[in-house]
Order: C-alpha cells, then sequence, then structure tokens
C-alpha cells in the first residue's frame, strides 16, 4: 500500500506530463544500395555504430542498415550513463575502452560525443554492500582506476542533497559519467564514412540468404532488403529488442526477452547541476544528473514482459505504469529534495534481457557468418564502445582480443537458446536482481532442474546442496540437514505468484551469500579432508563428453590439440586447444579409442577415433569451438555428443582403489593400471570405461557409465564404499582440492587470452608437428611473456575469491582470477597473473626477487608465491604413493 506522501507525489506527476509520440513515419527513400559487403550490420543503435566504426577504421568494407532512423531503437531514450567499476575485470576493460573512445571522438571527427565526466557516487546502507564496494575499489587499482571508500559525511560533501542518515558509506570514483547517445552516435558514424563504412536509413531487412561453402557448412550468402539484395557471408544482428526477429529469419532463436524500462525526469533543481550521478544498489534506483534536473530510474520485481514488441516502433514509448514502477519512495528517501519536485518527463521504453544479464556477441555456433551484438541489458551505452571494438576483432581475426566468454552466445548451450520459457524465466530474475550484491557463490533460482542426470535423486536424499551451471545441477556440497530440493520458481512473488517461504534450499542459500567464510564452510573442509584422508565419491556427470571420428580424425586431432594424441590407444592426454593468436580456447583430456561394439562407452568408429572430455562449465563452448575449426579445415569427420548419454562418478583418495578393485572385472594394480590410463572393464554386467585421472591430485579413478545403468553402478559403489568411509564431495570441495594441486580451471585462471607459456602449460605442447596456434607460440616463446601464473598462499586466514590486488614490492603487479581455501595448509589461496608494471618481460629472476602481498577488500595480507603448487610437489600421490 502507497503512504500518503507517495500518492500525493503520483498524482502530481499525473497532472504535469502528457504522453507525446516523438516523430511521425518517415517518408520511404529510393536509393541504390550496393550489390556487395564484407560485412552487414543490421541496427542503428549504439551499438551497431560503433561496429561499424571499428570495422570501418580497421579498413573492412562495412554497410550499416537501420529499418528506420539511427538510434531509434533503444538508444535514444537511454540513461546514457557510464559506470566504470563493475565486479569483472573484463568488463572494466570494456567500460574503460568506451569511455577512451568517448575522450578521443572528439578531436578524432570534430563533433562533441557528449561526454560528461560528472563521477558517479555508489551508496551503501549494509556493511555487507559496503564490502562489495571495497573490493571494487581493490580490483580498480589493478585498472588505474582512482575509486575510494567515503563516508556518509564524505558521501554527502560529494552529493550534498544527499540523505547520509540512511546509508553506512559509499564509494566515490571521479571517473564515471554520462553521455548523450545521440552526439555518441554522430561522432562515431562521422568517423565510419570518412574511412569508408556506408549507412541506410528506412531500409528494413526483409530476409536473410543461407546457403552452403565447400565443405557443405551452412552459411550467411546475403541479405534481403526493402531496396534489393546485398551479398556478403557476415552478418552482425545489432537489432537489440528486435533481435529474435532478425534470427527467426535464418531459423533461429536467441536468448533474448524484450521488457519495459522506465524513469522519470524531474524539473530544475538547480542545486544538482555538475554532481555525479548516484547508484543506490540497496534502493533498487539510480540518480542521472541532467544540466539542473535529476534522472532516475530502478529495476522492479515485476517488469512487463514484452512476448512481441511492433516493427514500426521507432523512437516511440509506451504509456508509463506506475504499478510497474515502486522507486519513488526509495528514491525521495535517499535525496528528500526529490519529493519537492515536479516531474517533467516519464519514459517507459522497450529494453533486451538475457538469462544473466549479459549481452550476446560472437558469431552463432549454429550458422557460420552471422554474428550477434544485442540484448545488453541497459548496458549497452557504457559497454558498446568496447564491444564494438572487441566483436570487430571477432569478424577480423576469428577470436576478440579480450576474454568475451561471459557475452559470448556460446556460453549457452543449444538446448537453452531454443527453449523460450526457459529464457524468460530466467531473464525476469535477472532484471529483478539487476541491483542485488554480486557474491562469490550467487545462485540462479529460476529455470532451475532444466538439465538433472541419474544420480539426482539419489543425491538430494542424502542432503545434497545443488548448483547450477549451464542449465545442469551439479552437487556443491552435502548440508547436515535435509532434503533440499531447488524449488519451483515463484518470480519474486509477481504476476500473482506466491513467495516460496519455507525453502529449505533457499535458506541454506542465504547462509552462502557472502564475502567472508559461509556457514557450512567446515562442512566442505570434511569432505576435503575425507577425499585426503579416505576416499569420497564425486557425480561429474555434467562434463562435456564426445566422440570424434571419420576418416580424417587423426588429422583434425593433430591440428586441434597441443599435445600429440598418436598415442596407444586407451592413453588419457592432457592437452590445450588455441586460437591462432596461440592463446587457450579450451583444455580438455583426449583418449585414443578404437571401434567397439556398438555401446556408448564402446561405440562402433570408422577407424581410430578419440574420446574427448571437457569441463563442464563451459562445454558448449569448447564443443562450439571444435566444430568451428573442423568446418574452418574441412576435415571429414564426426563431432558425437554423448553428454545426456553418459554419467560420470569419480571416486578418489588413498582408499580408491580398494573399494573399486572388487567391484570392476580388470586389475587395478599400478603396473596393470597406470596413471593416464583407461580400460573397458565391467561393474556387474555393465560395460563401462575406467578411467585412471584425477582433479584432485589424489589416487583416483573416473567411471563413464551408461546413463540407463547408472544407479546400478552407483549402488554398486556406495555399498561397497561404505566398509572404507566413502562419502560424498561437492564441487566447492572439488574446487579447493584442485586449487591446492594447481589444476586449472577454464575460464578463471586460464583463459583465451592466456597463453600456454604464461599458464605454465608448455609441457602440453608438442615441439613436432603443427597445430593451430603453434606459429603463435613460437613467437610468444621468442620474444617472451609479459605475465606469469602464480599461486599465492596467504599468512593470515582470510577469504579470498578473485579479483583481489597483487602487489608487488609495493607496487601493483596484477589480480588474482581464483580464489578459494586449502584445508590441507589451513590457508586461503589465490591463482592469479603477474606482470611487469614496466611492460617488459616478465623473467623468472624478476617473478622470484619481489615481497609479494594480495590486497582483500582495502587490506593488504603478506603471502607466499609459488610458481608450481606445493601440493605433492612430486607427484607421488595420484601414483597411489602414500608415505
Amino acid at each position: 500500500m502507497r503512504s500518503p506522501r507517495l500518492e500525493k507525489l503520483i498524482c502530481s506527476i499525473r497532472k504535469r506530463f502528457n504522453h507525446v509520440q516523438v516523430k511521425a513515419k518517415p517518408k520511404p527513400q529510393n536509393y541504390v544500395i550496393p550489390e556487395h559487403a564484407d560485412v552487414v550490420i543490421i541496427g542503428g543503435g549504439v551499438m551497431g555504430c560503433s561496429t561499424l566504426y571499428h570495422l570501418a577504421k580497421r579498413g573492412v568494407q562495412a554497410i550499416l542498415l537501420e529499418r528506420d532512423k539511427l538510434t531509434s531503437g533503444t538508444t535514444w531514450h537511454t540513461g546514457g550513463l557510464l559506470w566504470t567499476l563493475r565486479p569483472d575485470d573484463v568488463q572494466i576493460q570494456l567500460l574503460k575502452a568506451t569511455r577512451n573512445l568517448l575522450i578521443s571522438l572528439k578531436d578524432e571527427t570534430g563533433i562533441d560525443p557528449g561526454w560528461i565526466n560528472n563521477g558517479g557516487l555508489y551508496v551503501a546502507h549494509t556493511q555487507e554492500r559496503l564490502d562489495e564496494y571495497r573490493r571494487l575499489a581493490t580490483i580498480g587499482r589493478s585498472f588505474q582506476i582512482d575509486a575510494r571508500i567515503v563516508d556518509p559525511d564524505e558521501a554527502q560533501a560529494v552529493f550534498p542533497l544527499l540523505n547520509k542518515e540512511i546509508i553506512v558509506g559509499g564509494l566515490y570514483n571521479p571517473m564515471d559519467g554520462c553521455v548523450d547517445p545521440t552526439c555518441f552516435v554522430n561522432a562515431m558514424t562521422r568517423s565510419a564514412k570518412k574511412n569508408g563504412g556506408k549507412i541506410f536509413e528506412e531500409c528494413p531487412v526483409t530476409g536473410i540468404k543461407i546457403g552452403r561453402n565447400q565443405f557443405g557448412v551452412k552459411q550467411i550468402m546475403g541479405v534481403k532488403t526493402a531496396h534489393g539484395d546485398i551479398a556478403t557471408n557476415c552478418i552482425v544482428n545489432c537489432t537489440g529488442i528486435w533481435g529474435n526477429k532478425i534470427a527467426e529469419m535464418a531459423g533461429l532463436r536467441i536468448p533474448l526477452t524484450p521488457m519495459k524500462h522506465a524513469y522519470v525526469v524531474s524539473e530544475a533543481m538547480p542545486k544538482v547541476r555538475d554532481l555525479p550521478n548516484v547508484r543506490d544498489h540497496d534502493g533498487s534506483v539510480y540518480f542521472r544528473v541532467q544540466g539542473e534536473s535529476l534522472l532516475m530510474g530502478g529495476y522492479e520485481q515485476n517488469p512487463t514482459i514484452l512476448e512481441n514488441v511492433p516493427n514500426e516502433f521507432a523512437f516511440q514509448l509506451f504509456e508509463f505504469d506506475w504499478t510497474h514502477f515502486p522507486h519513488l519512495s526509495n528514491a525521495v528517501d535517499l535525496v528528500p529534495d526529490f519529493e519537492t519536485v515536479g516531474i517533467k518527463a516519464t519514459v517507459c521504453g522497450a529494453e533486451s534481457f538475457t538469462p544473466d544479464h549479459r549481452p550476446l556477441l560472437g558469431e552463432d555456433p549454429r550458422l557460420q557468418g552471422l554474428y550477434h551484438g544485442c540484448a545488453f541489458n541497459s548496458l549497452g551505452m557504457m559497454l558498446a564502445g568496447g564491444c564494438g571494438e572487441q566483436l570487430a576483432s571477432w569478424i577480423i581475426n576469428g577470436r576478440p582480443d579480450l576474454h568475451m566468454y561471459s557475452f559470448d552466445i556460446r556460453r549457452f548451450t543449444l538446448e537453452q537458446m531454443k527453449d523460450a520459457e526457459w529464457v524468460k524465466e530466467r531473464s525476469h530474475e535477472s532484471y529483478a536482481t539487476t541491483y542485488n550484491i554480486v557474491f562469490p557463490n550467487s545462485q540462479f533460482l529460476a529455470g532451475r532442474n532444466f538439465q538433472t542426470d541419474p544420480f539426482h535423486e539419489e543425491l538430494l536424499e542424502v542432503n545434497c546442496v545443488f548448483e547450477e551451471i549451464q542449465g545442469w545441477e551439479r552437487p556443491g556440497w552435502f548440508a547436515k540437514t535435509g532434503p533440499n530440493p531447488v524449488p519451483t520458481y515463484d518470480w519474486g512473488g509477481s504476476y500473482g505468484h506466491k513467495r516460496n517461504v519455507d525453502s529449505a534450499y533457499e535458506k541454506l542459500l542465504k547462509q552462502d551469500y557472502t564475502f567472508d567464510f559461509p556457514v557450512h564452510h567446515d562442512i566442505i573442509g570434511s569432505e576435503c579432508t575425507a577425499c585426503r584422508n579416505e576416499a569420497v565419491l564425486f557425480d561429474r556427470s555434467y562434463l562435456g563428453k564426445f566422440y570424434l571420428s571419420g576418416p580424417d580424425a587423426q588429422a583434425a586431432a593433430d591440428w586441434l590439440f597441443t599435445a600429440d594424441t598418436r598415442s596407444p590407444v586407451g592413453d588419457i592426454v592432457y592437452t590445450c586447444l588455441l586460437n591462432n593468436k596461440g592463446n587457450v580456447e579450451a583444455d580438455v583430456l583426449v583418449t585414443p579409442v578404437e571401434t567397439g561394439s556398438s555401446g556408448l562407452v564402446d561405440p562402433i568408429l570408422k577407424g581410430r577415433g578419440f574420446y574427448i572430455i571437457a569441463g563442464g562449465a563451459v562445454a558448449s563452448q569448447t564443443q562450439a569451438h571444435i566444430r568451428h575449426i573442423i568446418r574452418q579445415k574441412g576435415f571429414r569427420v564426426n563431432v558425437d555428443d554423448v553428454t545426456t548419454s553418459v554419467g560420470v562418478l569419480s571416486v578418489q583418495g588413498p582408499k580408491s582403489r580398494s573399494i573399486l578393485q572388487e567391484i570392476v572385472d580388470c586389475d587395478l594394480d599400478e603396473e596393470a593400471f597406470p596413471f593416464l590410463t583407461s580400460r573397458l572393464a565391467k561393474v556387474g554386467d555393465v560395460s563401462c570405461r575406467v578411467m585412471r585421472m584425477t582433479f584432485v591430485g589424489e589416487l583416483g579413478y573416473e567411471l563413464q557409465i551408461p546413463w540407463n545403468h547408472c544407479n546400478y553402478v552407483f549402488k554398486k559403489i556406495w555399498k561397497k564404499g561404505k566398509e572404507f568411509n566413502l562419502r560424498h564431495a561437492g564441487y566447492r570441495a572439488l574446487y579447493s582440492l584442485s586449487a591446492e594441486k594447481g589444476m586449472h580451471l577454464w575460464h578463471s585462471d586460464l583463459r583465451n587470452d592466456d597463453n600456454p607459456l604464461e599458464a605454465g602449460l608448455e609441457s602440453t605442447c608438442r615441439l613436432e608437428g603443427d597445430y593451430l596456434g603453434k606459429e603463435a607460440l613460437g613467437r610468444v616463446r621468442f620474444h617472451g611473456i609479459r605475465k606469469k601464473l602464480a599461486y599465492f598462499y596467504l599468512d593470515k586466514k582470510v577469504p579470498v575469491w578473485g579479483l583481489e590486488t597483487i602487489w608487488r614490492n609495493d607496487e601493483v603487479v596484477g589480480y588474482l582470477r581464483r580464489g578459494d581455501f586449502g584445508f590441507t595448509f589451513n590457508k586461503s589461496i589465490g591463482i592469479g597473473y603477474i606482470s611487469n608494471p614496466t611492460g617488459d618481460e616478465v623473467t623468472e629472476d624478476f617473478l622470484k626477487s619481489g615481497k609479494y602481498e594480495v590486497e582483500v577488500v582495502g587490506v593488504r595480507y603478506a603471502t607466499d608465491m609459488y610458481l608450481d603448487s606445493p601440493f605433492d610437489p612430486d607427484h607421488k600421490r595420484l601414483r597411489g604413493i602414500y608415505d
């Protein structure tokens, strides 16, 4: 129920604002469009114009098609804010690139891009929020962003209209600001045209031409427009809220949901001129200073989800609906003067949102030559400059310069992209939680149980707390109480849904939402200790699993993988896959196999083939990369995905051999079954592939089991395991153990902006034969590396999660990519890359001669630095040697 004060304010606003349609439909133009282009960009918003700008600047013959006028979609009504700090290192670099572009455009083009560097202030109502801001300030130091924590008095000094009584502090960043969208677009398009880029307004796309290349692969062949056809092999979908309409022309769907998003603009408040913009995450509101007015908006729990946005919606708005704008009360609590002025305008437009609040970029894995640059979740203005630059590199070089996985459309599985209900449900939560604290172990509640494995119900009964990643439910840890099923999504109590009030699962998650050690820290520790001292059982079924087979299987393997895969059948090879820059696109396990008896673990193959295991969190991207290179080279091979046909149980620890020896029908002795080999074996009557491998640095085995027989094998292992104190363990323990052993985790301490030499993986790169990225790697060897992976063991027991700053001799030399707690050492472990502040080569002498500290939430802690993991340096344990 609204307060009388709020009702009075809304009545005042309604009297003062009359909705006006901004423009009438323009008369169509007649012109001749080119018959051919290297790249055709569809959509003339800020992202489309940024992509054109960067492509044209690099000499690409690119044209931009806009169905109406430039900026007429979402861009024209955007709030135009630019914040330079995000809880993600890649996003910080993208924001910095946009800011640098804004600063340079006036000198380059003579047009003011509308950049106002008035600074930004985040305010915190709780100490927990202030800790998040301290983390942001800490990572900012790694990127020369001089943000500082302020107390309530200092916050009020920065923004005098602030009610300091309701906050505990804030984060002030003088590098933040705002931008005029039209000016920004005008500046970029002037430069683009000067460099050969062409723009055609009032030129709607009516269809996409698709054909096949010389290898029989589907690819873009051109676009159809109202003014004629254009031949091209590369289209960029920058149509924002209409993104799916372009995708549907190619018979595809992309994970994008249009929603209404609104803000209001106050009448004149002379005191706000030149003040910084303000973000109140706890109140879910923001203020942008616009001359002598304040623009105010936020993110509500009940946004209007749009099933369809009309094609003819240029420069138009929706009628403002106050039932979907509950932000006034929090706004006037923070800035009391906001209640005393009228509202001169309300804006309710359409914006596009995704299931994880990140844009969709890169080449679509389903259609060669179709790129996306859309769905920016209200962040388009601040990210477009950097994203346009990266997308241009993507198109020209095959891959971006930064690690863009979190924006890459390939992060979603094909099944997720096709499921419109899953996309809508998850996108709603993404919108509604925009201003939530980003905790290290935050979990979505929407779209859960999308993909489960055969062990799910068994594990639920023993109190498993599941985590979701890439659609899969995987074990996180095992609670003392339960069961703890994931509840049906309650939509935040909106749209007539009842809130989940007694969910055991949600209560456990709340205990996990902290920057400190969680309540169940000791439970995870006990799982780790059991693995080191006895044995544990991991369910690893969500791992990506593929067969590579066909006449060119060995040739494809030689080109794809850095390691030698011409090893005997049954050997397990750890290898990297590189891009043409020599950077790591994936790390996988590859096992040469021969034709079998038609089972899932021993299929019939045409000659020698390969069984590939990829990290489950990034399996979709890994498979897409493999398929892309195969298409590019024209290898005659098949890639068969058996991820949802083969379950995986991993028994790890000193007693693992004793447990399994009485279950499987093959000899597990060290000499008969050495490390990194695999065998076909039976558990009862079930054929399995037993693999001698570990991700935790212990004696261990992983069983690849046909899906329909998973529960039978599980029960056999569990029954025997109880005699040896076998216990369950989840991925939180697995990641802790792997950090101790120094195992790599792609997308954190190993990414596609790292090469194997920097990551300590030179041993995986063979000297004989050719492979993708080898030439680039040779240049790195010649010139030396500029950063090096290292392990940091903190002297004090303080939690680290990643993004903490690394100091060497009082200079910033990097930041942690990954953080965990090592229960074996009773110390926090950070993993990150060390760079030389001068930009020179990082030598062993430089690395070993410094005094290192890690800054955690604004405090620097002494740390020991290792270039190799100090855990079991002679690798005795994984060979079954326990002295």
